[in-house]
C-alpha cells in the first residue's frame, strides 16, 4: 500500500505575456542550467511555467529546460534517477520517497493551501447545503464517494472529511474512478455522488449545473486540520543539492519572484492570459475562466512549514502508510524557507 503514490491531477495553462527587463546582476552571472518536470498544461505547475514565460530563471542566471511528465510516480522517479534535476509533487508522496530510502528532498514550496473541493452531483438532495460543513455532510451519508484511488492520499482526505463531521469512514461507500477526466462521466451517470477534486473540474460542473461545490477546502472550509495546510512543492535529488547548491538557490529565487508577480491583483487580466494559452477549458465562459484563475491563486506560495510536513506524515501514520512520523528536517532541504513575504 505505501508503494501507491497518488498521481497528481488535473488540466490547467498559461501563456506568455509583458517580459520583464534583465537586470544588469543577472546579466553578470554565469548561466547555469537544469531542467524542470511540469505536468503538461496542468495548474499544479503554473509557477514554474510563469517564471520560464516571464524570464525570471533568466533573470536569475538560469536556463531551464521544461520537460513533461505524465504523474506523481512518474515525477519521483525522473528526479531520483537523475534524469531531470527539479520535479513537482505532493508532500505525502515526499515522505513516503523520503521513507523508503529515495534520495530527495524538497527545495521550495508550490502550494499553502489544500487546492481539493467535494463535489456533488446533480440531483443529490441537499438540504442542509446553507448550513456549509460540517452540516452538509449529512446530506452524503450512505451515498457513493469517488476519488482517485483508494488507499492514497484523497481518499484519506475524504474519510477525515466524514470523520470530522462526526461520521464514520464506514458510512459511505468509497469508489475509485480515476482522474477528473473519468470522473465527470461516472458523475453524470450517477455512478458516484461525490468527487474530490482539484479544478477545473468544480467550476465546470457549477458552470454546467453537473453538480455543486459543497466542502471547498482551498477556502479553509472542512476539517480545520487542512486549513492553510501546503499540498506539494518541488523536489532536488540530494546530490543536486549538495553539488549545485547555486542551481537549487536560483531556481527558488525565480520561483519567489514567479509567485510575487502573478500574485498581484493587477496582474490576473495577464495571468488568465497565460494559463488560456496553455490549457483551454471550452466548457468554461470567459467570465467563469477568470473567477476560477482568481479564485485559485491565493493557493499557491513559496513556503514549506512545519505544520505541513507534520500534519501529513500524521495522515499517513494514522491511515498505517508510515510506520513513524517525518519532520521537516528529515524531508526539506535547509535552504528551503518555512516562510515567505514578497518585498513591498
Amino acid at each position: 500500500m505505501r508503494d501507491r503514490i497518488m498521481a497528481s491531477v488535473l488540466a490547467f495553462g498559461m501563456a506568455a505575456s509583458a517580459i520583464l527587463a534583465t537586470p544588469p546582476a543577472a546579466q553578470s552571472q554565469d548561466k547555469l542550467t537544469a531542467s524542470v518536470g511540469y505536468y503538461p498544461g496542468a495548474l499544479i505547475s503554473m509557477p514554474v511555467l510563469v517564471a520560464n514565460e516571464q524570464k525570471f530563471f533568466e533573470r536569475n542566471g538560469l536556463a531551464v529546460e521544461l520537460v513533461p511528465v505524465a504523474s506523481g510516480p512518474a515525477m519521483t522517479s525522473a528526479v531520483a534517477s537523475g534524469s531531470v534535476t527539479f520535479v513537482n509533487n505532493s508532500w505525502d508522496n515526499l515522505i513516503l520517497a523520503v521513507d523508503k530510502g529515495l534520495p530527495v528532498r524538497a527545495v521550495v514550496g508550490s502550494t499553502v493551501k489544500v487546492p481539493f473541493a467535494l463535489l456533488a452531483r446533480k440531483g443529490i438532495a441537499l438540504p442542509h447545503l446553507a448550513e456549509g460543513y460540517p452540516g452538509i455532510i449529512k446530506d452524503l451519508v450512505g451515498k457513493n464517494w469517488g476519488v482517485l484511488a483508494l488507499g492514497v492520499s484523497v481518499h484519506f482526505m475524504a474519510q477525515m472529511i466524514l470523520t470530522d463531521a462526526g461520521f464514520k469512514a464506514s458510512d459511505v461507500t468509497f469508489l475509485a474512478v480515476g482522474l477528473p477526466n473519468t470522473a465527470r462521466p461516472a458523475l453524470q451517470r450517477g455512478t458516484v455522488d461525490t468527487y474530490l477534486s482539484i479544478e477545473p473540474l468544480p467550476s465546470i460542473a457549477a458552470a454546467n449545473n453537473e453538480g455543486t461545490v459543497v466542502v471547498d477546502l482551498a477556502k479553509n472550509q472542512g476539517p480545520k486540520v487542512f486549513h492553510d495546510l501546503g499540498y506539494n512543492g518541488w523536489w532536488a535529488s540530494t546530490s543536486t543539492i549538495k553539488d549545485k547548491p547555486e542551481v537549487v538557490a536560483r531556481f527558488a529565487k525565480a520561483l519567489e519572484e514567479s509567485y510575487c508577480w502573478f500574485s498581484k491583483p493587477d496582474n490576473l487580466d495577464q495571468v488568465v492570459a497565460l494559463m488560456q494559452k496553455y490549457v483551454k477549458v471550452p466548457d468554461l465562459s470567459e467570465d467563469a475562466y477568470k473567477a476560477m484563475v482568481k479564485g485559485l491563486l491565493p493557493t499557491f506560495g513559496p513556503d514549506i512549514t512545519s505544520r505541513t510536513i507534520d500534519t501529513w506524515a500524521k495522515l499517513l501514520v494514522d491511515n498505517k502508510q508510515l510506520g513513524a512520523p517525518k519532520t521537516r528536517r528529515d524531508i526539506v532541504a535547509e535552504t528551503a524557507r518555512e516562510s515567505f513575504r514578497c518585498p513591498n
